[in-house]
């Protein structure tokens, strides 16, 4: 494996706080905007993505340092946010895992709030969270030793888990922490089906791209689809991660039932994380030809 687990809990991590992020803002900003029932209730439920968030930034942040392991190659990131993807990257979760903070801070100890300061957390965090799940597939993506890798597709595939596993942790958090919270708020998990949906089409077309870029990249696909990894794709990326909340969404579809929004949402947090470890299992090293180097 080129990178460690430490990297795929990390990447893991902070795209479903990244995404439980955006999905909270939007539903407020939704609901500021253009009031309704449904977007009420929405936001009650989606307040946990706001309660989540620092907790999964903290954990991804925790993660990496794991990685580094020396504290040094950790100042050596800090000091020099403009010097790689991964330092770029780290800056904007923890500028996310800050503005979060403020955020749950301002909900639980104010009690009237600046219409203007929420609405600038909501753009600022949003924007920052836009950029930590952008950045998970941009910092695979910029290796061009790995052709698997090497594609903007794989960037759209782990900006769709981010939001998918995001609104998981929301629609998970709120149907234990609330009473029979969904059941009210349809336009928040029928969302979710439709992230899910895009998922699925994104994971599609990076399969079928990647296996026709080069012979090293195909056999990172069949890897993944045919080899030792079919099982953790198959069973937990499509199964888990597709099949499960699809399933959920079509038995749901009238009344949201708790016991239905928990397997969804556990299918999707299991899905993303085995997508995120073949992604990662997959990478072969393009062998360097000798008229490559002048």
């Amino acid at each position: 494996m080129l990178f460690s687990w430490y990297i795929i809990w990390y990447l893991f991590l902070a795209g479903a706080g990244s995404g439980a992020f955006l999905v909270s803002a939007c539903c407020c900003m939704y609901d500021a905007l253009h009031p309704t029932p449904d977007s009420l209730r929405a936001v009650a439920v989606s307040r946990y993505g706001f309660y989540a968030t620092p907790v999964l930034m903290a954990a991804s942040v925790l993660m990496l340092v794991f990685d580094l392991g020396r504290p040094d190659r950790v100042w050596t990131i800090v000091l020099s946010p403009l010097q790689s993807v991964l330092s770029m990257g780290a800056w904007l979760v923890a500028i996310l895992a800050a503005v979060s903070t403020v955020a749950v801070l301002l909900a639980v100890l104010s009690r009237s709030v600046s219409r203007m300061l929420l609405w600038t957390l909501y753009v600022a965090g949003s924007l920052a969270a836009i950029g930590v799940m952008t950045y998970t597939g941009l910092l695979l993506s910029d290796m061009t030793s790995i052709d698997f890798w090497h594609t903007p597709w794989l960037v759209v595939l782990f900006a769709a888990s981010s939001v998918s596993t995001g609104s998981a942790v929301i629609i998970a958090l709120g149907s234990v922490f609330t009473a029979c919270p969904l059941a009210l708020s349809r336009g928040l998990w029928h969302a979710a089906g439709v992230v899910c949906a895009v998922e699925a089409v994104a994971l599609s077309v990076f399969v079928v791209s990647q296996s026709g870029y080069t012979e090293i990249s195909l056999e990172s696909c069949l890897m993944v689809v045919a080899g030792y990894l079919a099982p953790v794709f198959w069973c937990g990326v499509v199964g888990a991660g597709l099949v499960v909340p699809a399933f959920a969404h079509a038995a749901s579809r009238r009344r949201v039932k708790s016991s239905a929004a928990l397997v969804s949402s556990a299918g999707s947090l299991v899905g993303g994380l085995a997508l995120r470890y073949c992604v990662i299992e997959a990478a072969l090293f393009t062998p360097m030809l000798p008229g490559a180097v002048l």
